[in-house]
């Protein structure tokens, strides 16, 4: 046998070399084992506590269940009386809606109605104006009779150092016509 026959035939191995191939696989499956030990403990750990939270979850819905349960009558209950609520609501915007309407009619009378009164109040305007011209021919006139007819029958004025005669007033210049 050579050598290289000698080296690579497992029934002729170095006590040396094998001591050391023996400790590497120790090592390895002492670590593997280690490591698989840790592994158990926390797979373990993670199963136990996922058992314990499911167990509280189911009693949290169990709980749930039973208080929504008790509660669904009075939720149907108070949706009863939302829903005559809300029929009574509308109710209400119908005739809400129809006092709108008839409020618009008589809104819009009511605009026509103050056109008119406008047109009626400038008419009553000039036809003020048309009275005060013709109260202020009226006064003109009486003090115009005042002084014509005063005049000649004062015998008085002439005892007056200040009375001075001008003469006849002439009276208002013309009638006062409307100004429409």
């Amino acid at each position: 046998m050579s050598e290289f026959d000698y080296r690579n035939d497992a029934r002729h191995v170095d006590p040396d070399e094998y001591d050391v191939r023996s400790r590497r696989l120790q090592l390895i499956v002492y670590s593997s084992l280690v490591a698989f030990v840790v592994l158990a403990v926390y797979g373990f750990w993670l199963i136990t506590s996922l058992t314990r939270d499911v167990s509280r979850l189911a009693i949290e819905m169990s709980a749930m269940t039973r208080t929504i349960e008790r509660e669904m009558t009075v939720m149907a209950a108070k949706m009863g009386d939302i829903d005559e609520r809300m029929v009574y609501i509308n109710e209400n915007m119908v005739s809400m809606n129809e006092n709108m309407l008839a409020m618009n009619r008589n809104i819009a009378s009511m605009t026509r109605d103050i056109g008119t009164m406008n047109v009626n109040i400038r008419s009553m305007s000039s036809d003020t104006k048309t009275m005060a011209g013709s109260t202020l021919n009226m006064q003109r006139d009486m003090w115009s009779l005042n002084r014509n007819v005063s005049g000649p029958l004062g015998m008085m004025n002439s005892f007056n150092p200040f009375s001075g005669n001008p003469g006849p007033f002439p009276g208002s210049p013309a009638p006062f016509f409307p100004q429409h």
